[in-house]
């Protein structure tokens, strides 16, 4: 068994207030419910193998009563704490208990920097409310010396393709000092695809190769703003894309992470941690999931050493991948 070597990334609630068309969650027909905590007492035990604890699912973690005991307790046991949410519920109050709790790491998805543009993809939330939130958070970390490291993920999609550029001002700006960018590029269905932009360069090829150009130079200078600003930043897609489908070392990461629905069950990774549905390269590819065992009924080393997920893993590192890693675009870092 590997000691603090894997990220387990895990999910608190199934559920969420927004109503972000793009979220695979819409794909699955899996129940909208929370983590029991006994489960999660379950998963605590194995964290003597993870060196992080990423509390993010496809679900929004805020929502979960117990989250801020969930981030403690892996606190405690020596875990590098993270989360990604949607920022709607960062209240004075939910602010101070996360830093109490000693998060570690905080992303909040923005996808838009104009309100118009945030109302037609974080459908249910408001920029305005989610700027103080950050702000006011940020403030919070500087009074209390915090060391949590605030960010913000920005999902390039055609409706929001034309603000990329200003994206390393606008982190700047709220307090964040980490920026995250990507394609959309784990797409459900056919209006999924419509929306992203890998229809510039993978089959089937939509003929627009300036409008890509255009985004990617956009990209390059928010990388580059980014670092005049002194921020970090990061890209997780590549570029520029290029129309190879080479698989390569996945952008999940399924080797290193571990992945455990609300219900318990165990995943390589988030994409396949319940049943979605995926598009790629034309085709529509119904629900599925990819589980290898069940927190409730087995310890941690008991799933990880099981044959059918040390198979996965041996074929992952010999270029045998299963059907849904092989339509899936992360496999081929896009």
């Amino acid at each position: 068994m590997p000691s603090k070597k894997l990220i387990f990334n895990l999910e608190p609630t199934f559920r969420c207030n927004l109503g972000c068309e793009m979220c695979p969650r819409f794909s699955s027909d899996d129940a909208h419910l929370d983590m029991p905590m006994e489960t999660y007492r379950r998963i605590c035990r194995g964290m003597v193998h993870a060196h992080t604890v990423d509390f993010t699912g496809w679900g929004e973690p805020l929502l979960h009563r117990g989250i801020y005991d969930m981030v403690r307790m892996a606190h405690d046991r020596g875990c590098a704490t993270t989360m990604t949410s949607n920022g709607t519920a960062l209240s004075e109050a939910n602010s101070r208990r996360l830093i109490e709790a000693g998060l570690d790491r905080l992303t909040v998805s923005i996808d838009g920097l104009s309100p118009q543009t945030y109302d037609t993809i974080r459908i249910g939330a408001s920029l305005e409310k989610v700027e103080a939130n950050l702000r006011r958070l940020s403030e919070l970390i500087s009074r209390h010396s915090s060391t949590l490291e605030l960010g913000i993920a920005f999902t390039i999609q055609e409706v929001n393709a034309d603000e990329v550029s200003r994206s390393a001002d606008w982190t700047d700006s709220v307090g964040a000092r980490v920026l995250h960018l990507k394609q959309l590029n784990v797409p459900s269905n056919a209006d999924d695809w419509r929306r992203g932009l890998l229809k510039y360069r993978l089959q089937p090829v939509q003929r627009n190769g300036n409008r890509l150009a255009a985004v990617e130079e956009a990209i390059q200078a928010a990388l580059s703003r980014a670092s005049r600003l002194g921020l970090q930043s990061h890209l997780h897609s590549e570029l520029p894309l290029t129309p190879r489908m080479q698989p390569r070392y996945c952008l999940a990461a399924p080797l290193d992470t571990v992945y455990f629905s609300f219900e318990g069950r165990v995943a390589p990774c988030c994409h396949f941690g319940h049943h979605v549905s995926r598009y790629f390269e034309g085709r529509f590819y119904p629900p599925s999931a990819l589980f290898y065992g069940d927190i409730r009924s087995n310890s941690f080393e008991e799933i990880w050493n099981s044959p059918p997920f040390a198979a996965f893993r041996r074929g992952f590192e010999r270029a045998e991948y299963p059907e849904e890693c092989r339509t899936c675009y992360l496999l081929y870092g896009k």
